[in-house]
C-alpha cells in the first residue's frame, strides 16, 4: 500500500532542490578548507577553483538525480515532461528569454558570456559554464515542484507563475545574502519570476524550459 501523498511534500521536494544548491557552503565552509588547507575562496588558483566547481557539481547532480527519481516514485510526479509547447507559448519564451539576455548585458556592460569568457580565460569559462549547467537543473526543479506544490493546495493547475514565486523566495532572495547586494538579488529575484512564466508558458517541457533558462542565465 503506497503512502499518503500529502500538498506539502512538493514544497518540501522545491525546499530540498534549494538545500542541494545549498551544498556549495557546506563545501566551501566545511569540506575544502581541509583540502586547501584553509585558504579563502576569494584567494583559490585556478586548479583549486576548478576541484570546488567539480565537487559542487558532483553534490548538485546527485541531489537533481535523487529528487528527480525518488518524486517520480514517491509523489507520482515525473517532473521530467515531454508535453508540447504551443507555438505562441515559444515565441513569448523567447522574447522572456531575450529580456534576461539583456538585463544581464545591461548588469555586465556586454553579453555575460563575453564578460564571464573576458574575464575568466578559456579553461575556467569552460568550468564555470558546466557549474551553471548543474545549477540551472536545480533551479528548474523548484519552479516544477514548487509549482505543482501551489496547484495541489489549489487542486487545480494555475497560469500563475507560483513555481516562479518560489524560486524568487529562495534562491533569488538568497543572492541578497550571498552577494550582499540587495540590487543582485532583486536581479535574481525578477529572473526567477521569469522563469516561472516560461516554464508555464512551454507547457511545462522539462528540455524546453531547461534550455530556455540555461539561455537566459548563461548568454
Amino acid at each position: 500500500m503506497k503512502n499518503k501523498i500529502s500538498t506539502w511534500d512538493y514544497l518540501w521536494y522545491a525546499l530540498y532542490a534549494f538545500g542541494g544548491l545549498g551544498l556549495e557552503i557546506v563545501l566551501m565552509s566545511l569540506i575544502e578548507p581541509m583540502i586547501f588547507g584553509g585558504i579563502s575562496t576569494s584567494n583559490y588558483t585556478p586548479a583549486q577553483t576548478i576541484i570546488h566547481w567539480l565537487l559542487t557539481m558532483l553534490c548538485w547532480g546527485i541531489t537533481a538525480a535523487l529528487l528527480i527519481r525518488t518524486s517520480k516514485k514517491s509523489l507520482d510526479f515525473n517532473v521530467l515532461s515531454d508535453s508540447k509547447p504551443t507555438r505562441n507559448g515559444q515565441v513569448i519564451s523567447a522574447v522572456l528569454v531575450i529580456i534576461c539576455i539583456v538585463l544581464n548585458a545591461f548588469d555586465w556592460g556586454t553579453l555575460k558570456i563575453i564578460g564571464e569568457f573576458q574575464k575568466k580565460g578559456p579553461l575556467l569559462f569552460i568550468f564555470q559554464y558546466l557549474y551553471y549547467f548543474f545549477e540551472v537543473v536545480l533551479v528548474y526543479l523548484i519552479v516544477a515542484f514548487g509549482q505543482k506544490f501551489v496547484e495541489s493546495l489549489l487542486q487545480k493547475k494555475s497560469q500563475i507563475p507560483w513555481g516562479g514565486l518560489v524560486l524568487c523566495c529562495t534562491w533569488g532572495a538568497v543572492h541578497i545574502l550571498s552577494k550582499g547586494s540587495i540590487y543582485t538579488g532583486i536581479g535574481v529575484m525578477t529572473f526567477a519570476l521569469l522563469y516561472g512564466v516560461i516554464y508555464l508558458l512551454l507547457k511545462r517541457n522539462s528540455k524546453w524550459s531547461y534550455l530556455a533558462m540555461v539561455i537566459a542565465f548563461t548568454i
